[in-house]
């Protein structure tokens, strides 16, 4: 049996429908049952990570755990979880981390996934962290300002970053699950090429048919708009700081960690895109 931590996201779904197409038992630990359908093989386990009992019974006669967690409580959430996996006597942990975590860490956000990695190396015999560069999926948050203006606005636009498709992450984390030996290193997952906010603008530009206008914007202002949006502080602020490492390693030089895992290279951005274009045309209007 594995559990998912983190089913009915970007990366769950289509990890759980990963490991029910190849066969295995999936249990999937959710607030929200019903943004799953149904499938043979799967079970689900109602709960909340801030609610750390509630994990307790859905690790029941597991084997393999993935881990995803988000948002200002992740590090309290992820030490439970770490505790609990190991009073089960979970053997195996995949946990998607951030390439933020790559020493040193890169600010608060960095720190708070390098902690969680070492707990659950502490937690299990076999642990494996994941460290996306960032996911093309994030230019979905484009969508109300290209709609309203043709504008995007990012801040640490000039940094390059080999995004990742999330299906390459989930396929990944599908290997790192079923597959003995591969635990005790990260794998640094990108895609096949380093690009800035600028040229993936001029990317969607070009697939759209349409002019977009790229505006760089202050830290400062971008941090008082996400504070705007309901996120704490220091939050926020963790978030910008890890945005702002330059260092290529940091998911601006590509890596063959995908390939490695999956026996296949990484999807390009030309070729999500292509696939997930409907995403903007539905709030652009023709030109």
């Amino acid at each position: 049996m594995i559990l998912v931590i983190g089913a009915t996201g970007t990366i769950g779904r289509p990890l759980v429908g990963r490991l029910l197409r190849d066969g295995h038992r999936v249990r999937a630990f959710t607030r929200d049952a019903s943004r799953l359908m149904p499938a043979l093989g799967l079970e689900f386990a109602s709960g909340d990570l801030d609610r750390p009992e509630t994990l307790v019974p859905a690790l029941d006669g597991v084997h393999a755990v993935f881990v995803l967690s988000s948002g200002p409580d992740a590090l309290t959430q992820e030490l439970a979880v770490a505790e609990l996996v190991a009073a089960a006597g979970v053997r195996r942990v995949v946990k998607l981390s951030s390439v933020a975590a790559i020493e040193p860490a890169a600010g608060g956000y960095g720190m708070d996934h390098a902690k969680a990695e070492a707990a659950f190396a502490a937690a299990v015999p076999e642990f494996t962290a994941l460290r996306p560069s960032g996911f093309m999926t994030n230019i979905l948050q484009w969508q109300s300002t290209i709609a309203a203006s043709g504008t995007v606005y990012q801040c640490h636009g000039d940094i390059p970053r080999a995004v990742v498709a999330p299906a390459d992450v989930a396929e990944a984390a599908a290997v790192c699950l079923t597959r003995a030996g591969l635990h005790g290193r990260p794998y640094q997952l990108t895609g096949p090429e380093a690009l800035t906010s600028p040229q993936l603008v001029a990317r969607v530009s070009a697939a759209l048919g349409r002019p977009l206008r790229y505006v760089e914007t202050a830290p400062r202002d971008a941090a008082a708009g996400m504070i705007g949006a309901g996120l704490p502080p220091a939050f926020a602020q963790a978030l910008l700081d890890a945005l702002a490492a330059p260092e290529p390693t940091r998911g601006g030089r590509p890596t063959l960690a995908v390939r490695h895992l999956t026996g296949h290279p990484a999807t390009s951005f030309d070729t999500w895109l292509s696939r997930n274009i409907s995403a903007f045309r539905s709030v652009v209007p023709a030109r």
